[in-house]
């Protein structure tokens, strides 16, 4: 793409897309460090506050990382969801990786189900559900946002363990004794919004990942329905298909 200094559309938003499609392109990979403020000033005739504001987006967006001392640096998509594995949670799937993580717990709560939640899981409108909000990081930075809400009359234990140290699918089959049989899922492509911008630390117009899942036992019934919000400079999904 080329720099329009006659178009409406700012000189700093087109050095960021400029930099964004030397990425899409694979011209800068993960890991690459990106030309210097001087380099893309002398490419596309721009001065240098007009590159420091297209980094700084890319910046806030997590595309790119300013390493002290040494540059910035197209962020690395380097933990992977393998959807042919079968129904794991966020936390097994990041074990089976060996990469290493914190969990966050930071609203949990016993709250009434509003007619859209008692649906989902088939309960009574204006019955208990447990509500949880836990935030997971990697090397100190914040991965992933996500909110589950459990019908408590399976299980009502719930509420009592600490999310810090286990994971929601373990401790469901280990307090209830049944087996987690499949979920429905459904992913799509969003814009963070200010909120969930705000606990995981990137800007509100970012695009993330964004999981809706209703989660079952081997019985049939509806057990956990959450959302999961991803951040999509670091997570990515995968699969492997076969031809018939």
């Amino acid at each position: 793409m080329n720099i329009n200094k006659f178009s409406s559309t700012p000189l700093y938003v087109q050095v960021k897309e400029w930099i964004r499609n030397q990425i899409y392109r694979n011209d800068l990979k993960a890991g690459d460090r990106i030309p210097s403020e001087n380099e893309i000033m002398s490419i596309l005739s721009v001065s240098r506050g007009t590159v420091r504001k297209a980094v700084e987006l890319l910046i806030n967006e997590s595309v790119l990382e300013q390493i002290q001392g040494k540059g910035t640096y197209v962020k690395a998509e380097n933990i992977s969801y393998q959807l042919g594995y079968g129904l794991q949670s966020f936390a097994e799937s990041l074990e089976m990786q060996h990469v290493k993580f914190t969990t966050e717990v930071i609203t949990k709560r016993v709250e009434r189900a509003n007619e859209y939640i008692s649906g989902k899981l088939q309960v009574p409108v204006n019955s208990n559900i447990f509500y949880m909000e836990r935030v997971r990081s990697v090397n100190g930075e914040k991965i992933m946002f996500i909110e589950n809400r459990i019908n408590l009359s399976l299980c009502p234990e719930i509420e009592h363990v600490d999310f810090t140290k286990y994971s929601l699918f373990s401790e469901l089959e280990r307090i209830t004794h049944k087996k987690i049989d499949h979920s429905d899922c459904r992913y799509s492509a969003r814009v963070v919004g200010k909120e969930r911008a705000d606990i995981l630390n990137i800007s509100d117009i970012s695009p993330v990942l964004h999981l809706e899942q209703l989660v079952y036992f081997d019985d049939g019934q509806p057990i956990e329905f959450g959302n999961v919000w991803l951040k999509s400079n670091v997570n990515y999904l995968g699969t492997t298909l076969r031809r018939k």
